[in-house]
């Protein structure tokens, strides 16, 4: 319907000399200052971590085909710098117009935001032929009604409404959600005589065992059955102890932990001990140390038996273990008839301080909800829409990773994610150092005090 390719400085000649003819008002004229004014060259800066940038660059184009006169540069950041760049962008008036967040760190990003609104202008160039042969170029200018809350209610998963909405106003939309699962190599189980990847926690215990093993002369451990009990050398430690804890009815968040059960039969203690066990020496499970590299690094090597990871877990891994035999799980539920998982992904959002605000929202509006579907296809990607859903499943190298996208949950909301994750790591560190005594009541002490430390502190971060 549009032209793929649009000759810019022709555009702007016919605008500087008034013959532009235009459509959409009902009849052709010369062109109007509101249209001059809508199709003045215009360049967004637009900044994301995890996202796929080339297949956000391939949404740029085909937006710039309606669009010549936007140009937008999309970069890439590390995560743990992309906040102290923007700061010190904003400070001097040069920050981005869009910026991808982490969705537990929105609230943190707030004040350096601006909510969507409900509608904006828009403006689409178009070449036509005439009828003597010769081509004219028309603007048509348009209001765009961008999605509202009931809309991002209906059309995405669960989570997104609770995360993206602030206020009952839109500060972002996604572009693909993910949620945990496990990868598992292959020749690790069969070498360890594990015939089948498990399919319950008692049975992940025991293929930990059997898949752990210890260098004869030192002790020390030469395969990881699982990197998990710590935090500081694992991979999304937080959202795996998070579903742990709502797999046994326990919430994480304002309050700390909460549980609606009677005291007497929390089973917070449990949860805690079955997490940390994998890193206590004292225990049959034990399979992970502080002195082990990362724990996707060293499942990549081919050095532990399981791996919790994500979706864009993959990629890393298919590249950096060639010759890995792997697989992947969706999560191990405790209970299958109530199934539990976490929701991780970004918002993209637009900045307060963008001088173009109403073009960035109009770009991020076509690349969440008008291209995100060759986005997800291009990217192989879980979808964060539902109307995708049933199709992604049909994929078997996409059936794991959204096997639980319906009830997936973020986790946090407060305005420190950063802190925490700090206070859960302190936590699982006091854990493992309870105190052996006589006395039952000296442990139970040393572990009560852990736990009220760590609520406090989360409950600081809202």
């Amino acid at each position: 319907m549009f032209p793929s390719k649009i000759n810019f400085k022709i555009l702007s000649l016919l605008l500087l000399s008034g013959l532009f003819l235009v459509s959409g008002f009902g009849c052709k004229g010369t062109v109007t200052q509101e249209q001059a004014a809508a199709v003045k060259k215009v360049t967004l800066e637009y900044w994301t971590v995890y996202d796929d940038v080339g297949a956000i660059n391939a949404a740029v184009k085909k937006f710039q085909a309606y669009r010549p006169y936007a140009n937008i540069n999309v970069r890439q950041y590390k995560p743990e710098e992309i906040y102290d760049k923007l700061v010190e962008a904003l400070a001097e008036d040069k920050g981005p117009d869009l910026i991808s967040v982490p969705v537990r760190q929105l609230p943190f990003y707030k004040s350096k935001l601006t909510a969507m609104p409900s509608t904006i202008k828009d403006a689409i160039v178009e070449t036509k032929k005439t009828a003597t042969g010769g081509t004219e170029t028309v603007i048509n200018l348009r209001t765009v009604t961008l999605p509202s809350v009931l809309n991002v209610e209906r059309e995405f998963f669960q989570t997104v409404k609770k995360d993206a909405v602030l206020d009952e106003k839109i500060y972002g939309l996604p572009l693909s959600l993910d949620s945990l699962v496990i990868y598992y190599n292959k020749d690790i189980l069969d070498r360890s005589g594990v015939p089948e990847p498990p399919k319950t926690w008692e049975e992940f215990q025991n293929a930990v065992r059997k898949t752990t093993k210890f260098n004869k002369d030192t002790g020390k451990i030469s395969q990881s059955g699982v990197a998990l009990g710590l935090s500081t050398n694992i991979n999304n430690f937080d959202d795996i102890f998070y579903v742990l804890l709502k797999q046994s009815g326990i919430t994480l968040g304002e309050e700390g932990f909460a549980w609606t059960g009677s005291k007497n039969e929390n089973p917070l203690r449990n949860v805690l001990d079955f997490y940390t066990d994998f890193s206590n020496p004292n225990r049959d499970t034990y399979s992970w140390n502080a002195e082990q590299e990362t724990a996707l690094d060293r499942f990549i090597k081919g050095g532990s038996a399981f791996f919790f990871g994500y979706n864009y877990h993959y990629n890393l891994i298919k590249s950096q273990g060639a010759n890995l035999n792997f697989d992947i799980l969706p999560l191990i539920q405790l209970n299958t008839e109530n199934p539990v998982n976490v929701a991780n992904y970004s918002l993209q959002c637009v900045v307060g301080k963008s001088k173009n605000q109403e073009l960035a929202w109009n770009f991020l509006n076509y690349l969440a909800n008008l291209n995100v579907k060759d986005y997800l296809d291009q990217t192989g990607r879980p979808t964060a829409k539902r109307a995708y859903l049933l199709e992604q499943k049909s994929k078997p190298e996409l059936a794991p990773f959204v096997n639980d996208l319906l009830i997936a949950e973020n986790w946090y909301r407060g305005n420190n994610y950063e802190a925490a994750k700090t206070a859960l790591g302190l936590l699982f560190e006091d854990w493992i150092k309870t105190p052996v005594s006589d006395r039952e009541q000296d442990a139970q002490k040393w572990q009560e005090n852990a736990i009220n430390r760590a609520t406090t502190k989360i409950s600081q971060t809202y």
